[in-house]
């Protein structure tokens, strides 16, 4: 986990490759803004004016009352580009799939001057509307990311709409933002997981095959299990897990950390013409189980198939009818499935949650009892 110093807003931003995505996650904020995850990806390119620019979709799917999602739809298609001098520029931008605009003059998304504190910058996006871009911080910290450059962006349609802060990481980009007004649709987002290449594939014309560069495929799904953490070394160790229809590949890696609580650990891949690099937040502890301690002994409960995959049996040895709850928790604490246990051997589905390791925790009144729990799918 190196910290590096970009020379150009191009380098807070998401590499322009197709396929590169990011994902953040957001919970819902009890004014009747519903949970839901985004993404960001890079999906084509298209040409305006004899100029290419990258076609990045800003996609959201949003979550049912009980966990899963229940809807999807793309919010925002937005043309990009990165000059010669490392600014990100925007030229087009379609929302919701229906209202286009083009802009006569490229919008600035992200600009060298935006590495300097206080610095201000207003955009008109058409009659009426405009967006107002301030530098906040060009060393925050959002998540497990440091060093970062915080926008804050106020849309302004004849007064203030909307005030939001962005967050963007060095070789990452946007990991994270903050709305801060209007109450109604106020919420935190926060950085899920990121696929970054570099722009691949590249065929080697010279190959009598044509041969594709690809570290693992263009389909990958991918997860960190088996976290250790040494607390007088303060390392942490973990095992990427890296998969597809046909292949599992599995690389142990260690990284020192400075503070406990949520932090971003990534893992780079060397092809053998290009590079791809992997993200993911993990909550380092040094008493939370499923992080870095072993299961009970003298367990009442069992949990099995490991790893599961759609549904997981639970097996509770009980001392009496007492009423149990299991809660399940991803990796970065959050409460994702809650189940009544009335039986001593019950199914329970997970079709809905994604691969990774989580914390199940079973309870009564008089105990409490935890165990790991690995989905792989």
């Amino acid at each position: 986990m190196e910290t590096s110093f970009a020379q150009t807003a191009s380098d807070y931003y998401l590499p322009m490759c197709i396929g590169n995505q990011t994902v953040l996650y957001a919970y819902g904020n009890g004014y009747g803004w519903s949970g839901r995850n985004f993404t960001y990806t890079f999906i084509k390119t298209d040409t305006i004016g004899g100029i290419t620019y990258f076609v990045e979709e800003g996609k959201e799917y949003s979550w049912g009352q009980y966990g899963g999602v229940v809807s999807s739809s793309v919010f925002a298609k937005t043309w990009l580009r990165e000059d010669v001098n490392g600014n990100i520029l925007l030229k087009k931008i379609v929302m919701e799939e229906t209202d286009s605009l083009i802009f006569p003059s490229e919008l600035i998304i992200l600009s060298n001057n935006y590495f300097t504190v206080g610095y201000s910058i207003n955009q008109i996006v058409m009659t009426g509307y405009s967006i107002r871009d301030s530098v906040i911080s060009t060393n925050a910290t959002f998540g497990g990311f440091t060093n970062c450059i915080q926008i804050r962006s106020t849309d302004i349609e004849d007064t203030i709409t909307g005030i939001e802060d962005v967050f963007y990481a060095n070789g990452v980009g946007r990991v994270g933002s903050n709305r801060i007004f209007s109450i109604s649709s106020s919420h935190t987002s926060n950085f899920g997981t990121a696929y970054i290449t570099a722009c691949a594939p590249i065929i080697d014309t010279l190959d009598p095959v044509n041969t594709i560069d690809t570290c693992l495929g263009p389909n990958i799904d991918y997860y960190v299990t088996n976290i250790q953490v040494d607390t007088f070394l303060n390392t942490v160790t973990v095992t990427w897990v890296f998969q597809d229809s046909t292949l599992t590949n599995q690389f142990i890696a260690t990284y020192p950390f400075q503070n406990m609580g949520n932090n971003m650990i990534s893992i780079t891949l060397q092809c053998s013409k290009t590079t791809t690099t992997y993200y993911k937040p993990i909550n380092i502890s040094s008493s939370s189980l499923g992080i870095n301690e072993s299961t009970e002994t003298n367990s009442k409960t069992e949990i099995y198939p490991v790893p599961a995959f759609d549904i997981v049996i639970v097996k509770i040895n009980r001392q009496n009818n007492e009423p149990l709850t299991m809660n399940i928790y991803d990796i970065l604490g959050a409460l994702v499935k809650t189940e009544i246990l009335e039986q001593d051997q019950q199914k329970i589905s997970i079709n809905n949650l994604s691969n990774g390791l989580y914390l199940v925790e079973i309870k009564s009144k008089e105990w409490s009892e935890k165990q790991k729990l690995i989905i792989q799918k």
